[in-house]
Parts: C-alpha cells; sequence; structure tokens
C-alpha cells in the first residue's frame, strides 16, 4: 500500500495513480524522473535578429547580433523538460579581481558550457505547499496555501492569527523588531522581542542585550546615501551595538521559516523540507544589491535557492487585486468589478510602512499583467507620519524631558506607537479632535503648566489621561508623506505609456489611512480609486499566488540601463583628454560604456536575452576581460560616476591570435526572473564562459 501525499488515501501498492484525486504516485514519477534524465529532449533555437551596427579601433563595423529564444518541438518534450530533475552545477575558482580595487566587485559564479541550463532552479514545481514572507518596515507575517487546495480555490490562503500584543491586541502581523543577546545570539522577535526588551529595561538588563526595529529601511538609506550594499554592513542599535546586517536579516526570516514549520496546522501535515516553495517579498524600487542582499539572507536561514522566489511587493498586491477580482465576479457578480478586463490599465500604489511603490500594469487577453512603466517610488511610507509625531511629542516636552522618559519607560513608548498607528488610520481631516490615551508616566497633568506659554498652547489640551489634538496638527503630521505620494504620482500619470489608466489601486497598511484617501480621492477626481478591505495583506497573499504562477506577470520593463565597458577611437570633441590611451600605435577613448539593453525597454520575464558583438583591444591579446555595469542612466556615456555601478566581470580565453583583432567576441545577456546571466563566447569556436551575477559587493 501506498498514500498518497496529496488527499491521504491509501491506495493499492500496483497502481500509478490515486484513486482518489488521480494525483501520481511519487515513486512512480521518480522512475519517469530517471527515464527522461537517461534521454534529454531536443530543444530547437529559434533565430531573431537585430540590426545593431557597432564600430571597432579600426572604424570597421561589427557585424549583427542575434537573440537566441529557445521553443519546443512538441507537448512530449515539454514534458520531458518539465519533470528533468535538476543537475547540481560544477563551480570553479575563479581569478582574483584587480587587487588595487578588491572590493568593487560582485559574486559571480561560473559554469561549465554543458550545465548552462541545468544552473537553473527546477526544485519549486515539486513543492506541496507555498509559504510567503512578507517582510516589511514596520510589521511582517506570513501566508500559505497548499498546492492541491489552491489548484481548486484560489481563495484557500492561510494567515497566521497568533500575533498577540502584551495587551491583548491581535493582528494579521506582528512589529519587525528582534531581541539579541550581547552575544549576537538570536532571543525572540516581533511582539515578544519588544515586551522582552522592555522588561529587561526595567530590571536594568538591557545592557546585556541588542534591540533592532523598523531596520529593513537601512538598506533603502544606505543606497541612498553610498550606492552599495556590502556583506560587511552593520546595523547600529543606538546604543553603541552593532550586528552584521546580513545575520540580522537572515535571522528574521529564519524565525517565520521555523514559526511556520512547528505551526499545528503544518506539523499535523509533516511537511519536509524540500516540500516548501518559500516567496520572501522586496520593494520594486530596491536595486539589485539589495535584493540579492536578501536571497543570500534567507540562504543563511537555511531556504535553498532553488525553493526560493524573490516577489516584488506591488506586483503581487496586483496580483491578489486581480485574481480575488476574478473570484467576485464569479461568485457575485458585482458591476463595479468590471474594471479589469483585457487591454485595461491600472496603476498600484504600494503604500508600506517604509516605501512607497508605484507601477502600472496591462490586462493581457490570458489574464497575465504586462508591466507598462517601470517602478518608482521613494522613502514617504507611514514611517515618515510616526516621525513627525514623535518630533511633536519632543517639542511638546522639551528634548531632554523627552529622552529620559524615552530611556525609563521604553514600554510605555511602543505602548504610545501601537496607539497612534491604530489611532492615524481612523482620523478623517473632517474631524475636529483627536484623543489619544497615554500611560500614566507620561504624566499628561504635568502638561498643563508648560502648555499655557507653549505655541501649542491653543490645538492641544488636556483632559485626564489623554492629550486632546486639534486637526491641523493631525494634518501636519501627514501632509509631508501625502504631499510627497502626490507629486510623485502626478509626475508618473503624465508619461505617454500611463495614458489610459482610470483605476489606482491603494494597497500596503498606510493605504488605509483616511486622511490618504482622502487626499487621493480629492486630487485625482477623475481615477477610480480602489483600497481593497485587506489592503494590509494584499501583498502578502499576492505573493503566495505568485509562487504558485510566476507566470501571471508576463512582461516587465527594464529598471536600469546594462551594459559593458569598450574602447573606441578617440574623439577630442566627444572624449575626455584623461581618457585618452595609445594602443597599438592608436588613439583610443577607454571607460566607454556600450548599452545592452537600456532603461525603459520591455523584457519579457524569463526570456529576453540580447547580444552585442565586439572584437580584442589588441590583435595579440590572449585573453578577453569583459566587464558589466549597469545605470540608472538611459544613456551613460563612461563606466564611472555616481550613476554607473560595477557588477562584475567575465574572462574568456582566445589563444589564437593569428586571427589578431578579426576575433569576434558575442557578449550574450538573458534576463531571468530574479537573476541576470551573462555568457561571453568566441564566433567560430567552442569557446565559452558564463556567468550569474548576484549583484552583490564583497
Amino acid at each position: 500500500m501506498w498514500c498518497c501525499q496529496f488527499c491521504y488515501t491509501l491506495n493499492a501498492p500496483d497502481t500509478d495513480y490515486c484513486s482518489n484525486c488521480c494525483k501520481v504516485n511519487r515513486q512512480f514519477e521518480d522512475n519517469r524522473r530517471i527515464q527522461y534524465k537517461r534521454t534529454k529532449p531536443q530543444v530547437i533555437q529559434k533565430k531573431i535578429t537585430y540590426s545593431q551596427q557597432n564600430t571597432d579601433l579600426d572604424g570597421k563595423s561589427c557585424s549583427k547580433a542575434s537573440l537566441n529564444v529557445p521553443c519546443k518541438r512538441n507537448d512530449d518534450r515539454l514534458e520531458a523538460k518539465r519533470i528533468k530533475p535538476p543537475v547540481p552545477p560544477k563551480k570553479h575558482t575563479i581569478r582574483k579581481p584587480r587587487d588595487e580595487e578588491p572590493t568593487k566587485y560582485c559574486n559571480a559564479t561560473f559554469k561549465d558550457e554543458q550545465n548552462i541550463t541545468s544552473a537553473k532552479p527546477h526544485g519549486k514545481q515539486y513543492a506541496l505547499v507555498v509559504v510567503a514572507i512578507d517582510f516589511g518596515t514596520t510589521f511582517s507575517g506570513y501566508a500559505y496555501s497548499f498546492c492541491s487546495e489552491y489548484n481548486k480555490d484560489h481563495n484557500l490562503i492561510y494567515t497566521n492569527t497568533d500575533w498577540k500584543s502584551g495587551d491583548g491586541l491581535i493582528t494579521l502581523k506582528t512589529p519587525t523588531a528582534i531581541l539579541f543577546s550581547k552575544d549576537g545570539s538570536f532571543h525572540s522577535f516581533g511582539y515578544e522581542a519588544e515586551q522582552n526588551y522592555a522588561q529587561f529595561v526595567d530590571d536594568n538588563q538591557s545592557k546585556d542585550y541588542i534591540f533592532l526595529e523598523k531596520f529593513k529601511m537601512k538598506l533603502f538609506q544606505s543606497e541612498q546615501r553610498s550606492k552599495q550594499i556590502t556583506f560587511g554592513k552593520r546595523l547600529h542599535d543606538g546604543r553603541g551595538n552593532t550586528l552584521s546586517a546580513l545575520y540580522v536579516f537572515s535571522e528574521s526570516i529564519k524565525y517565520f521559516k521555523n514559526h511556520f514549520i512547528t505551526s499545528s496546522r503544518v506539523a499535523s501535515f509533516k511537511i519536509k523540507d524540500e516540500d516548501i516553495h518559500w516567496v520572501l517579498t522586496v520593494p520594486a524600487i530596491w536595486s539589485d544589491c539589495a535584493k540579492q542582499f536578501m536571497r543570500e539572507a534567507a540562504k543563511m536561514a537555511g531556504i535553498p535557492d532553488n525553493l526560493l522566489t524573490l516577489a516584488y511587493e506591488p506586483e503581487a498586491a496586483a496580483i491578489y487585486c486581480k485574481e480575488m477580482t476574478v473570484q467576485r465576479i464569479v461568485r457575485n457578480g458585482r458591476a463595479r468589478m468590471d474594471t479589469f478586463k483585457a487591454g485595461q490599465k491600472f496603476l498600484v500604489l504600494d503604500c508600506g510602512g517604509g516605501t512607497v511603490d508605484i507601477t502600472s500594469y496591462e490586462i493581457q487577453k490570458n489574464s497575465r499583467l504586462k508591466e507598462i512603466e517601470r517602478p518608482t517610488g521613494g522613502p514617504w511610507g507611514g514611517t515618515m507620519v510616526d516621525n513627525e509625531y514623535i518630533s511633536f511629542l519632543k517639542s511638546l516636552h522639551g528634548a531632554d524631558v523627552w529622552a529620559k522618559f524615552v530611556n525609563e519607560n521604553p514600554e510605555d513608548i511602543l505602548d504610545i506607537n501601537r496607539k497612534f498607528e491604530a489611532k492615524k488610520k481612523g482620523i478623517y481631516e473632517s474631524g475636529e479632535i483627536v484623543s489619544i490615551q497615554y500611560p500614566i508616566s507620561f504624566r499628561v497633568q504635568s502638561l498643563k503648566v508648560t502648555l499655557a506659554d507653549s505655541c501649542y498652547s491653543h490645538m492641544v489640551s488636556v483632559k485626564t489621561d489623554k492629550l486632546r489634538l486639534k486637526k491641523e496638527i493631525i494634518i501636519n503630521f501627514f501632509s509631508k508623506s501625502v504631499a510627497e505620494i502626490i507629486k510623485h504620482l502626478k509626475m508618473i500619470l503624465l508619461k505617454r505609456n500611463l495614458r489610459g489608466i482610470e483605476t489606482i489601486l491603494m494597497v500596503g497598511g498606510y493605504s488605509e489611512s483616511n486622511i490618504l484617501y482622502e487626499n487621493m480621492m480629492k486630487v485625482f477626481k477623475h481615477y477610480t480609486i480602489i483600497c481593497p478591505p485587506d489592503a494590509n495583506i494584499a501583498v502578502m497573499k499576492g505573493a503566495v499566488m505568485f509562487g504558485h504562477n510566476p507566470d501571471l506577470i508576463c512582461e516587465r520593463v527594464c529598471p536600469r540601463t546594462y551594459g559593458i565597458a569598450t574602447n573606441a577611437p578617440f574623439d577630442p570633441e566627444k572624449h575626455r583628454l584623461e581618457l585618452k590611451a595609445k594602443v597599438e600605435g592608436k588613439d583610443v577613448c577607454t571607460d566607454i560604456f556600450m548599452a545592452i539593453v537600456k532603461v525603459g525597454q520591455p523584457l519579457i520575464v524569463g526570456k529576453s536575452v540580447f547580444t552585442v558583438p565586439c572584437r580584442p583591444t589588441r590583435s595579440t591579446d590572449c585573453e578577453a576581460t569583459v566587464e558589466i555595469y549597469e545605470s540608472i542612466l538611459e544613456n551613460p556615456k563612461f563606466t564611472f560616476g555616481e550613476d554607473v555601478r560595477l557588477l562584475g566581470e567575465v574572462c574568456i580565453p582566445i589563444p589564437d591570435t593569428e586571427r589578431g583583432k578579426e576575433r569576434l567576441i558575442n557578449v550574450q545577456m538573458e534576463f531571468g526572473y530574479t537573476e541576470i546571466f551573462v555568457t561571453v563566447s568566441e564566433d567560430g569556436t567552442n569557446i565559452q564562459r558564463k556567468a550569474i551575477f548576484k549583484c552583490l559587493m564583497s
């Protein structure tokens, strides 16, 4: 007898399929895999040629570049490829980058030619459950669904409902706060971390612990200042203690991983590690380095690459809203849900705790989503409102008094922040007075004396244990954040690609703020603005749907320009004098940025391949080094400057020097779902090198 892993029905030992759900026996499927491994299917290459002229040092025109897109001969071979088991790639030690700049290069894994196809992960399709971790700035959580149930009903997505604060508050997410011992060992996370740290402060033991919160924004802020994220980046707790940022993020991810595995629902199903497909959400405006940072943190947490998918937060929200709309049309037939039809465009405004992401999509005939403009946004989320509120309290009490109160009453500070977090969602601009309750230690009554001579005397009043604030002060807390969001949104909607958009979807925890929603309704009167009732978990559930079917996003817009460093004949009217060099008796300009794919260019997800030809610098060169760069500019001229960053390099041997500079070197860049594959090959030979750029500096 064998037990079906999907419905747990006992079946006869000589059967290959379950008698109840018709799912295939795992042992029978393993035998099929072995069979297909011995006879790999033939993959036909369809060649698409693009006209692209380039000039070498002699002024000669390079040949046309070619774009290779794999296509399958028939359904049988497609199925054979689908169940082909992964082959572990062979890794080699590569040449160390130049000694003078050892920290400017990213991690790159080089693979043999025969392992190029098998290097891509294949384990996700065999998972029994998809778990999505929504790692937010202020709050985090996870959702999951079983593949067998999801195929029948996309609505069967579960969330954890046991996040409880010390005062009995139950939420769908837990605060993004983590507590470590002084030696760096993990102690607790979320509400538990907040409560434990407050208790340690009361017991004068806080010096033995490191408490961090809202640390996700540190990645974004780091890139804003220094344009890079490194393995050595450290996080500070404000008390002189530091921890590795990669370690902090990995322990946070590990907490959710372990919480899911040990939960009662999962324990009853006895799911193995290899049966779980993990999805980790990231802001769409993050750089490749920041996204790879999260991937490395997940790997440290025990999640292998072949079972991990990164999902863009606004994309996940768009998928959830579209999928839920379809379900509601079928069940309820609501006319207002006709917003999402094939060919129609909509914009997603993902307002989280730290960042605000703006993306736009067009519904395709196959119900998939096509991105029509590259993601934009900024640090205008709910924490900007919180910071304004704290600044007001500091001004109200005085900086010294407030600092002393914060140090002596950390638990009450957490309570003040929680109460404001709950209050700010329900505040309306039309209201006159907002009352906020404070703990006893806040000494509300003592403010009566200081308020008399304060600039807030006509806007703030005290009643028992409450502060009563007039709407002018409350609106001022939101003014900067709301103004930045509306200003940026106005600019985005003027773009030609976004003409025809009629609907704006507001998702994320901050989107539930009535003040933000009212301002959006005032400014964008001619748009249909929808904020779903479960906006704060739309990203979390949408990430689960994306994990089940990543092909729901069929096309993206390239967020950056990618290219290589080349030399060109020196032109004194175009090139800088300091870049002039002499090569084999000819003047050349070095460090020219040669774009392979430009920002704003459409990318078919998982299929876009771009190729450019180039030639060696010298006729006697026995090795060619190709440096890969990225830039936020559409047409960068050189490979240096604030807006250009080096991703890494690929070295390829070209031993046949008899052909001199006539040797053609093809550089091919392939865009996968979350990685960039770069292949360098010499034309007319079998010499080829491939690298997967992880986009994280060492």
